[in-house]
């Protein structure tokens, strides 16, 4: 009797799940199959079909099987029996929804399911399409970016430097480290690489980078999205001990090598007899093998990829972010926190987004903290969104604030000739006046509009 892997998902609260990867007879599997799912869909729609445990039986199982478009959920009574003798079948994980939807994605990548492919840019600005999934996908220190651009440029503008690297983003910044580099074990590039792996809060995107040269005063290349967990795995069979290390150091302009064992003993006297270290570089005993691991790798990174634009692939990070979040409405657009916490010092109208998919909108900076705080995620609505990208620049605004207060009164005066057609586009003048001026001026601004109700009420 042949067997095959198949997942279910329980439903225990508005934010806590598990999912049971168990081995079932795939006769059965396809008994499961050929039934009436409940939904088709992305993994939105699935989640949102889950019954909690406190509205379906025990016996009742919750099968996510992939298709070739999406996922089916099939919802069926295996018997009272059937968890007691599985107990040891398989293993489960229970956490919030995100995480069990990030898991998923994980087993059923395992299985060799990919519910979309990884994106690759072609002969593109390489640090412009960077710089967006930075935006997008970085939530703190994005200042880590600078160093990577630092670096890229460097590389570019040098026929003789390496042209491959592997890039990372993530919540809290970024990393950008030569591609050779990463395969060499005990070295900073390979741990900080492998640090990640299994990383939930983190929401880690890797990508490889082909640089081919500058153009027009831009760094062009090439840039693939990596499926991370496979090229860790990889790593763990093609990694390679260093066995000298090249240091090249600053007073006077010296290189000098030393095995990677003295260098690892003896680091901090070398650089008191040598001086100031600019740059070190490890090496292994057998680089033939290790550019072979390297170059295998890259049918790793193209497979299964699919040609995108990057306005459309950070849509999908936004959507994907809040979708495995819990919050599936589609009314607002991804915010990250920095950009949420000037919406609401401005007066901006700013969401916190819960798992629940309910939103509340942010009073004040405490309640911005209580809810940064509680991990929550951040939304606005476009429109406010694009008001933001004022209160951002830095530049003289293009109405003093006297001004401001008169185009708010105008405003006003003539919202109040009633007529409707007129009324979304004054109050959207409204509200973007009173955002740009101090709550003082707002306060006057209000005094006037109610001394032009009472005259006309006179």
């Amino acid at each position: 009797m042949e067997y095959s892997q198949i997942n279910t998902i329980t439903k225990y609260g508005p934010d806590d799940y598990s999912l049971w990867t168990l081995t079932l007879p795939r006769d059965q599997i396809g008994e499961i199959r050929q039934g009436t799912p409940v939904v088709e869909g992305d993994m939105r729609r699935v989640f949102e079909e889950i019954r909690s445990v406190d509205y379906q039986p025990e016996s009742v199982c919750n099968f996510v099987l992939p298709q070739s478009e999406g996922l089916r959920l099939f919802r069926v009574d295996m018997g009272e029996d059937f968890a007691y003798g599985n107990r040891h079948n398989g293993c489960s994980v229970r956490g919030s929804r995100e995480e069990i939807v990030a898991e998923l994605r994980e087993v059923l990548k395992g299985q060799g399911y990919h519910l979309y492919g990884n994106a690759h840019f072609q002969n593109v600005d390489v640090l412009e399409i960077l710089q967006k999934i930075v935006e997008h996908n970085t939530d703190y220190y994005k200042t880590d970016f600078e160093y990577d651009i630092e670096k890229l440029r460097e590389a570019a503008a040098d026929r003789n430097a390496e042209r491959h690297f592997f890039w990372m983003s993530r919540g809290g910044g970024t990393w950008c480290f030569a591609e050779p580099e990463v395969y060499i074990r005990n070295t900073s590039q390979h741990n900080t690489w492998n640090y990640y792996g299994g990383s939930k809060s983190e929401h880690v995107k890797t990508f490889w980078i082909e640089l081919k040269g500058m153009r027009d005063e831009k760094v062009m290349g090439d840039i693939v999205e990596m499926d991370y967990q496979k090229h860790l795995d990889y790593l763990c069979t093609h990694s390679f001990e260093p066995s000298a290390v090249e240091i090249v150091f600053k007073n006077p302009n010296d290189v000098r090598t030393f095995s990677y064992q003295e260098y690892d003993q003896n680091f901090q006297s070398i650089a008191q007899r040598y001086g100031t270290v600019e740059r070190v570089s490890f090496r292994v005993a057998d680089p033939y093998e290790l550019s072979r691991a390297v170059i295998e790798a890259h049918g790793l990174f193209w497979d299964a990829t699919e040609p995108m634009k990057i306005d459309d692939y950070v849509k999908r990070l936004d959507r994907d972010r809040l979708h495995d979040h819990g919050y599936t409405a589609d009314d607002l657009v991804l915010t990250g926190p920095l950009d949420a916490e000037k919406a609401v010092k401005n007066a901006l109208a700013c969401y916190a987004l819960s798992p629940d998919g309910s939103k509340e909108m942010i009073a004040d900076r405490d309640d911005f903290q209580k809810h940064q705080y509680r991990g929550a995620l951040f939304g606005m609505t476009m429109e406010e969104r694009d008001t933001l990208q004022y209160f951002k620049q830095d530049c003289i605004p293009l109405f003093s604030h006297g001004e401001m207060r008169e185009i708010c009164s105008l405003a006003v005066q003539a919202g109040m000739e009633n007529n409707p057609e007129k009324a979304p586009l004054l109050d959207r003048i409204i509200h973007k006046a009173e955002c740009a001026m101090s709550k003082a001026e707002t306060k006057s601004a209000l005094e006037q509009e109610h001394e032009f109700e009472m005259e006309d009420r006179e």
